[in-house]
């Protein structure tokens, strides 16, 4: 029998019939009345040759060929809803959710994405938050901030953290003192990527530069905050090189110092451990190729 010929809406029906050893259930589950089901049965039995059910006055039993077609039928069914649910998710847009520090980076990656696979769509959620809880939250992946050790082996690490000064030329041409060593820094407003002011710290004990003077100035709540104003001439901070390579090339910002801190972190895509999506995994293998390797 040609699959084309195969009457899909009365098998449905006769596995629901069978299942429930009863029309009138069956009918009671499809919202159906029992006179219908009846007759799809009858029906189904006259196209494929051959009885599905014994009918008595009070019960409904399976024939031999209905007790050896439920099972296949049950497969194809099961299988037929899993690749609805998956193609319903597969034209849904990926959540990603990332911290908002790195949504001008992230964006330029999503840009790419997008042109090899069009077909995907994501929907990003810029955050303070830089950790994720994918049993409390709704999202098909993350990108999260942490130490590189605690990455994991099913996390990408996109890239690592490094820290250096920079400020706009226009500070330093107001400022008027070169920034020829850490000392010159006390002659500039500082602007602190977080309250604990531990970046400048340990950038400043890594140049051999301890003076407490140093460590006063403007605090911010995230690290996109302070390099926003000191892109706006507002002061110094420490910013990442990589998420300002564009503002460096182009001498919107410069980096005085060659040295650089690498902080021990950096920004980690993960994936819920369980059941991922064919697009969250596909994203994943895209970073795993393009980025990770050149970061």
């Amino acid at each position: 029998m040609s699959r084309r010929n195969l009457p899909l809406y009365a098998l449905s029906l006769f596995e629901a019939a069978a299942r429930h050893q009863s029309f009138t259930r069956a009918a009671d589950e499809l919202c159906l009345t029992q006179g219908a089901v009846s007759k799809q049965m009858a029906q189904l039995e006259a196209h494929l040759g051959y009885p599905l059910f014994h009918r008595y006055a009070r019960s409904l039993k399976l024939s031999v060929q209905g007790e050896c077609l439920l099972g296949y039928v049950q497969q194809a069914l099961g299988l037929l809803d899993k690749g609805v649910a998956e193609a319903a998710a597969a034209s849904a847009p990926l959540r990603l959710k990332a911290p908002s520090c790195i949504a001008r980076w992230l964006l330029q990656q999503l840009r790419a994405f997008a042109d090899d696979a069009p077909e995907i769509s994501v929907q990003l959620s810029g955050v303070h938050a830089h950790d994720i809880d994918f049993a409390r939250e709704n999202y098909d992946l993350a990108i999260v901030y942490r130490p590189l050790a605690a990455a994991g082996e099913r996390g990408v690490v996109l890239f690592a953290e490094r820290l250096t000064p920079v400020l706009a030329p226009s500070l330093l041409a107001q400022v008027g003192r070169k920034l020829d060593s850490p000392a010159a820094l006390a002659a500039y407003p500082l602007l602190h990527p977080s309250a604990d002011r531990r970046d400048w710290r340990q950038w400043l004990q890594a140049n051999g530069e301890r003076q407490p003077a140093l460590m006063a100035g403007t605090v911010f709540d995230t690290l996109d905050q302070a390099m926003n104003a000191a892109l706006q001439g507002f002061g110094v901070t420490l910013g990442d090189v990589t998420l300002l390579a564009e503002e460096l090339k182009s001498g919107q910002a410069i980096a005085p110092f060659a040295s650089c801190l690498d902080s021990g972190y950096g920004y980690v895509l993960l994936l819920p451990e369980q059941a991922p999506s064919a697009a969250a995994l596909r994203l994943q293998q895209w970073f795993r190729q393009r980025i990770a390797p050149v970061a």
